[in-house]
This record gives structure tokens, C-alpha cells and sequence, in this order.
């Protein structure tokens, strides 16, 4: 099991995949376009072959996905598997869009 999860590698997700695996933890990672995670890999990074199995691979889950949109299509073929996980929404969006993902999630 991994020490974290970070599902979107754009730059921010990338980065702070990054800055996990450079403090010594375990990451898995996971991208809609898989040749995103090559960099993090070569660092020691694990690649997760779907947005569940990188839930599934750690109980800290990181989503920085741009829109709300987004993380829940990457986020619902893995929604039982969030039970007893947390999940580390960094999604822009507002207010209520945060509080809706929290009643979603739980």
C-alpha cells in the first residue's frame, strides 16, 4: 500500500506527487493520459492502471483535477472503494460544489 495517492497530473498534481515522493513516501499515481505519470515513475512513483485502483492503493487520496465535472467521472467507477479513506480534494470550484463532493464522497 502506498503512502498516497495522487489522481490528475497536470502541474499541480505533478508537482506535488513530486515533493511526496522527494519526502520519502510511497505514491501512486494515475492520469486519463497515462504517458503524464512517465516522469513520476522513473522517480519511484507507482503507476495505478485506473482512478480505483490509485484509491485503492493508498488511504490518502489527493484529486487535483481542474473541475468538479471531472473528478467525479474519474471518482465514481471508485466510489465504494473510498470508504475509510480521505480524500484530498484540491478541484477549483466553489463553496457548494466542495460541500455537495463531501455529502458525495461520504
Amino acid at each position: 500500500m502506498s503512502d498516497v495517492s495522487v489522481i490528475g497530473l497536470g502541474a499541480m498534481g505533478s508537482a506535488l506527487a513530486e515533493a511526496f515522493l522527494k519526502s520519502g513516501l510511497s505514491v501512486t499515481v494515475w492520469n486519463r493520459s497515462p504517458e503524464k505519470a512517465e516522469a513520476l515513475v522513473a522517480q519511484g512513483a507507482v503507476a495505478a492502471p485506473s482512478a480505483r485502483h490509485a484509491v485503492e492503493a493508498s488511504k490518502l487520496v489527493v484529486a487535483c483535477l481542474l473541475v468538479y465535472d471531472t473528478v467525479y467521472e474519474a471518482l465514481e467507477p471508485a466510489k465504494a472503494s473510498l470508504a475509510g479513506r480521505a480524500l484530498v480534494n484540491l478541484t477549483n470550484g466553489t463553496p457548494a460544489q466542495a460541500r455537495e463532493m463531501a455529502q458525495w464522497v461520504a
